[in-house]
This record gives C-alpha cells, sequence and structure tokens, in this order.
C-alpha cells in the first residue's frame, strides 16, 4: 500500500514539473526603474521542441524552470532610458547574449525602444 501511494504522490509531481502552467508576463517599468536606467526581463521557452513559443515571465516563475530542465530560460538587462542610440545598442547586444540560450528571442523582442523614456534624471 505504501507503494501505491508514494507513486501516487510522484505521479502528481511530474504532472507539475512537466506542464508548469507558464503565466506570460509583460513588465511595467517603475520611477525608479526608469531612474536606474533598466530593467531585468526574464525568458523562458521549451527544450524538447524548437518551434515552442517564447513567453516572458515574472522572476517567481523564472527561478522555479530555471531548475527544469525540460525549459531554457535567460535573463537579460533591458535599457528604458538614457542616449537614444546608447539605449538601442545596449539592447541589441543583451539580445545577442540572449540568443545564445533562446534562439529567436530577436523576434520576441524586435522594438529595441520598448518602455524607452527620454530624459530621465538617472540615479
Amino acid at each position: 500500500m505504501i507503494d501505491i501511494d508514494r507513486y501516487n504522490q510522484i505521479s502528481n509531481s511530474i504532472g507539475d514539473f512537466l506542464n508548469p502552467n507558464i503565466k506570460p508576463f509583460l513588465p511595467t517599468p517603475s520611477n525608479d526603474d526608469y531612474k536606474r536606467g533598466y530593467i531585468v526581463r526574464y525568458f523562458t521557452k521549451s527544450a524538447t521542441n524548437s518551434t515552442s513559443p517564447i513567453y516572458e515571465v515574472k522572476l517567481n516563475t523564472f527561478s522555479t524552470l530555471s531548475s527544469n530542465p525540460l525549459y531554457i530560460t535567460t535573463e537579460l538587462d533591458w535599457r528604458i532610458s538614457g542616449e537614444l542610440e546608447e539605449v538601442k545598442k545596449s539592447n541589441r547586444a543583451s539580445l545577442q547574449i540572449a540568443s545564445e540560450f533562446i534562439a529567436n528571442i530577436k523576434l520576441y523582442l524586435p522594438n529595441l525602444l520598448q518602455f524607452y523614456k527620454k530624459n530621465i534624471q538617472r540615479i
């Protein structure tokens, strides 16, 4: 009887491991983020299917999936204030680094100036 209980416990937790119910997330930068000049963005996708969608997720989801071998994760610093050309250059470089982990992430983030605001007093 103990074996059946253990089997049920393991099989229930495998379901959560295989299908963690990923909820997409779009960050909303705060005034402090704009003063700092960047936000950290978190991404994941299935490791078993090269055509699976890329999801932007919250930090806690990212942390959970980082230890799941069925998912690839990456994070990137995303500039949101500063000189226009520097912001573009920085975000392009962040995408280049992130694409080493998640191919085609550039397609997910085509707008290098997403969340950009000009003339923010930096911290």
